[in-house]
């Protein structure tokens, strides 16, 4: 075996021991990236709610002790079952991201964007949809980041919709399985 042979043999080798590595460092148990939540906001702590939407009313909510109201453009409880998903965004994990400054908000559909949300004081503008998947841009401060897509066409649905359903009593007089 000659000189040349046998240093191809040892780089195949030591290619071979640090894909290994690499592989079972990727496939560790319990090893994450480190992405922190959108805002560092825990829902407990957001106490109003505002949705600009482009052509539509406005969307203003706000907690009232364990319920939420909503206050524009109908009052009334609002229905906490579509309240939530908005709530969970706050702490929501969404590793792709990019300085706002380095791409083109226009192209993104963020500059302005279709729809912008407030949790307390902190705005989200909500862009176009990534062409590839289920994904959305959102714009946070200087930060862009693309998140599943879970809740644009509920803040774009019609502001009845987050009332909470009223259910009226029976009458006195009405029996049941007549």
């Amino acid at each position: 075996m000659n000189a040349l042979s046998r240093r191809r043999w040892l780089n195949l080798g030591l290619l071979g021991a640090v894909s290994g590595l690499a592989t079972l460092t990727w496939l560790e148990p319990g090893w994450a990236p480190v992405v922190s939540p959108l805002l560092n906001l825990v829902p407990a702590q957001i106490e109003r709610i505002r949705v600009e939407r482009r052509g539509q009313e406005t969307l203003a909510f706000e907690r009232r002790g364990d319920h939420w109201r909503m206050t524009a453009p109908s009052a009334g409880l609002a229905n906490q079952v579509l309240i939530n998903p908005i709530l969970q965004l706050a702490e929501a994990h969404c590793p792709v991201q990019y300085p706002a400054g380095a791409i083109d908000l226009k192209m993104l559909r963020l500059d302005p964007p279709p729809l912008r949300l407030w949790l307390n004081d902190r705005e989200i503008g909500f862009g176009g949809s990534a062409p590839t998947d289920d994904r959305r841009y959102l714009h946070i401060a200087d930060r862009v980041h693309l998140c599943p897509d879970h809740l644009y066409l509920l803040l774009t649905s019609s502001a009845a919709g987050f009332l909470a359903p009223v259910i009226e009593p029976l009458p006195p007089n009405a029996r049941s399985g007549d």
